[in-house]
């Protein structure tokens, strides 16, 4: 078993299309995952550049070129169902956009129980605040960004970053994002509450996947409770856009546009 685990990482490392040879990957738990001890290996890359049954997690570092004053940092939760993480179109993609406007990014593999995913987002906010003078980064400005159920993920977090059992020093670190960007999710069960920190949400009212009204309720409930957010709602656009312009319901939307509209926010509140 352990030279069939040793064979998938040799391959996972080699087939996503170079991106983990081109920038460190952490493994943000510095043993197996709490509660991974007695799992067997089962996780798969797919076709799609997209990973399933997750078996251990970690952040690809995506770091800003050229970099003299501390910069903002962003976790990104690619979507996938809870079922899969789409690590290419709403990861690393995205990551690479970040970095072209200021902004170191980490792209998350988490696992893929609800409760679990929760964990990892959580101990990769406290890592990465942990490790902020190695990446030049402002520990005071790290937010997450989620696309579908990562957005799910990012609300999650934003909502119950104080429920957690601290694994080690690191732990002692904040998991609060100091600000949430949501895209295409419905955020089913997420809470907020007056220190949900200041968030950015997208949506389109076709959707066919995760119903516009989600997102709505999220806006509401954020606003009674006095958290700044602004909310994007786009006629058309479907689900799954992330920052994709030439294909699909996007080219024919002003959907396309949410990228800059996101930007202007973050400048706006302070991030850049």
């Amino acid at each position: 078993m352990r030279n069939k685990q040793l064979i998938f990482a040799f391959l996972f490392s080699t087939l996503s299309f170079g991106v983990q040879a081109q920038h460190e990957v952490i493994k943000i738990w510095p043993k197996l995952a709490p509660g991974s001890e007695n799992i067997e290996n089962k996780e798969q890359l797919k076709s799609n550049k997209s990973v399933t049954n997750v078996y251990q997690p970690d952040l690809t570092v995506f770091v800003t070129k050229h970099q003299s004053e501390l910069t903002p940092a962003i976790i990104i939760c690619p979507g996938g169902g809870y079922n899969q993480v789409v690590m290419a179109k709403e990861g690393y993609k995205i990551a690479k956009w970040f970095n072209e406007n200021g902004i170191t990014a980490f792209v998350l593999k988490y696992r893929l129980n609800r409760e679990t995913a929760l964990r990892d987002a959580q101990r990769a906010m406290s890592l990465i605040r942990s490790d902020a003078a190695k990446y030049n980064i402002d520990k005071n400005k790290i937010g997450v960004i989620g696309f579908s159920s990562g957005a799910h993920l990012a609300g999650n977090l934003s909502s119950n970053y104080l429920h957690k059992d601290n694994y080690d020093s690191i732990d002692n670190e904040s998991s609060r994002p100091d600000f949430m960007i949501g895209i295409y999710s419905s955020y089913q069960g997420i809470k907020a509450h007056e220190n949900f920190p200041p968030t950015f949400l997208v949506h389109a009212i076709n959707d066919p996947k995760a119903p516009v009204e989600g997102c709505v309720e999220l806006f509401k409930n954020l606003n009674k409770n006095m958290v700044p957010v602004e909310m994007h709602i786009y006629e058309h656009g479907g689900h799954g856009f992330a920052l994709e312009t030439d294909k699909g319901e996007a080219t024919t939307s002003t959907v396309k546009d949410w990228s800059s509209r996101c930007i202007e926010w973050m400048k706006l509140k302070g991030i850049l």
